[in-house]
Formats: C-alpha cells, structure tokens, sequence
C-alpha cells in the first residue's frame, strides 16, 4: 500500500485541529506529502529517510540540514513501513504525542483502505448486475459463479420485479437489504432478481404492502434475467398507461397488449392530444382510464373517481365529442385502449 497525496494532506489537516503543533505526513521516500507549512510539500525530510532506513523513530533536537527539530515516526502497515508521519517540536515538548499520532494515523489509513475495498465491491457489484440486466448470451461458468457470490443461482431461471418507488424510504431500504440481489436501474426503479419462487412470492408480497411503492412490472421466469427484464419493463410502462392507479403489472397478463402497442399508430395516439387540448379543464384521459379499469362499470368509476354520476356521463359524452369514439361502444373502448398504450 502506498500514501496517497490527498490522503496525506487529509491526515496533516485532521490531526492539527487537536494537536497544537506542526504534522508532516511523508511518503516512503522521505517526500513531504501533507504539511502544515504548504512551502514544504514536495520537498525531502531528511528526519524522514533515517526513519525509514533504520524502521525507528528519529528525533531531532536542533535545526539544521533541511531539519526543524521534532519526532518522526515510521507509519507500519502489515509490516511494511509505507511512510514517516513527523511532529514539529522540541523532541521532550512532542515525544508524548507522537506514539498517539502515529496510532491515529494508522486508523485513518486504514479506514482509508477499508473505505476503497467497499468502494471497489460495490463498483464490482454493479457492474455485474449491469452485465446480468443486459446480458444476451448464455451464462458461462464464471459468469455464474460470479453471480453465486451475489446469492444467485443462475442454474434456475430467473424472474425479475421491477419497482417504481421512493426508494429513499427507511422501509425500501431494509427490504433491499433483505433482497440484496438487486440493483437500482434508474433513479425511482429497483430491479430485484429471483431464483427461488417462494422467495419471489414472499418479496412480491412485502412489496405490496408497502404504501412508498407506486407499481411494479413483473416479467415471466426465463434463462436469461435480460428477457424477463425486458418483460417487466414494458408490463410497467404499459401498466402506467393503461391504469397507473394499478400497484401490480404482470407481463403475462398484459402480454397481447404488449403485443399491440409494439405496431404504434400515430392516428390513435393523436386521439389523446384532442382529449388534452379540449379537455375544459377536466381531466378525461384519468377519466377513460379508471372507466377502463372497472370494465365500464359506471357504478364503481364513480366511486373511484369520486365524482357524481351526471359527472361521469358528461365526460363520456365529452371523450366522444372530440374523439367521434364512444366509450360506451366496445370497438370504440378498444380504439380508445389502442390510444393509451400508444400515447407518448
């Protein structure tokens, strides 16, 4: 292991704040890295070199030859000497604070090393779960014993949950921790990986309960977790079109819709753009999407909607006026369903 310069300076600076006197932090070669004194970065302690050559503290008790006088103390890592951490002082002023530096300075280096590891994990780990997101091609050997360090038994077909959530909830957090074969795809969307069906039936159901869940897109179990990515991605967004009041989207359930929104016809999702432009304020596309929901039942839309009856009835009367599509007529239902999945 080796000092780095910002690590060097990060040490100088710390330990003045509860050490009244001057701290030089050198590298294995004797070159100042971190100091009190800017003017001497760069430069050699010569105090430093002795340490290091002979593995012991040195003390120097007057100025002269480029030295000021104080303590310098090798730094000792897995038995290596990696550099000289020095005080500025009369040796009898500053010895009883060196041995509790060098100590200090050795913790923070090797909280320094303990953070780079798990930095290092954690880039690793992402980088897998990337290659797994999008991976195209059967698993190898590695691959898969890269993925059984994660807890993922690739011999067994994958299914993937995607979820749209506020995924800074303390109650998201824990249940990533108890799933930790996940990764965050987007900003608001967490893919979570499953092998095991009781373990997805148990995480789909914990997922539900929770209110900072907004919907999921859940794909069919498959070789390769890419496959059953790609599903779960279109049964969300489809999901968000056709109901966003819906929590859970399977792709098997939506996959002849799927189907069709992949022919996009622009003439249909122009029909959305008239119900935006002349929509006098009220909101008809959550309208046609709740009475879609509820299967045209007028009883339970307005329930939902929270709105009266005559209200209902007129907003249908409206999508008709602007669209010449009457929701109350099944093939024109269909067309105006066609227009949601194609709606950008």
């Amino acid at each position: 292991m080796k000092l780095s310069r910002p690590l060097a300076e990060n040490i100088a600076r710390e330990m003045m704040r509860v050490i009244p006197y001057n701290i030089n932090v050198m590298d294995e070669n004797g070159i100042i890295m971190g100091s009190g004194d800017p003017a001497r970065i760069g430069t050699l302690h010569t105090g430093a070199q002795k340490a290091i050559q002979t593995g012991r503290i040195y003390e120097v008790y007057e100025a002269g030859g480029g030295m000021k006088p104080g303590v310098n103390e090798p730094i000792v890592v897995d038995d290596e000497v990696i550099g000289v951490v020095g005080i500025t002082g009369h040796p009898d002023e500053v010895r009883p604070l060196s041995n509790l530096l060098q100590v200090t300075v050795v913790l923070l280096i090797e909280q320094e090393r303990q953070n780079k590891a798990m930095l290092n994990q954690r880039q690793n780990r992402e980088k897998f779960y990337h290659e797994l997101s999008y991976r195209k091609t059967p698993y190898d050997e590695p691959f898969m014993e890269r993925a059984e360090a994660y807890g993922l038994d690739l011999t067994r077909k994958c299914r993937v949950l995607l979820v749209q959530s506020s995924m800074g909830e303390k109650a998201f957090r824990h249940l990533q921790q108890a799933y930790p074969q996940s990764w965050n795809l987007e900003n608001d969307k967490t893919v979570f990986f499953m092998t095991d069906v009781l373990r997805f039936g148990n995480l789909l159901d914990k997922l539900i309960d929770l209110d900072e869940v907004l919907r999921m897109g859940i794909g069919e179990q498959e070789e390769l977790a890419s496959t059953s990515l790609e599903q779960a991605v279109s049964a969300l967004e489809l999901g968000m079109n056709i109901d966003p009041h819906r929590k859970v989207n399977f792709y098997k359930d939506l996959k002849f819709l799927i189907g069709l929104s992949h022919t996009s016809d622009d003439a249909h999702a122009s029909l959305y753009s008239l119900l935006e432009q002349g929509g006098d304020k009220l909101d008809l596309i959550e309208t046609l999407q709740v009475y879609i929901a509820e299967n045209g039942d007028h009883n339970n839309t307005v329930k939902r909607l929270n709105i009266h009856r005559n209200t209902l009835n007129y907003r249908l009367n409206r999508i008709k006026q602007l669209t010449g599509k009457n929701p109350r007529h099944v093939l024109d239902l269909f067309e105006l369903l066609c227009g949601l999945m194609w709606r950008r």
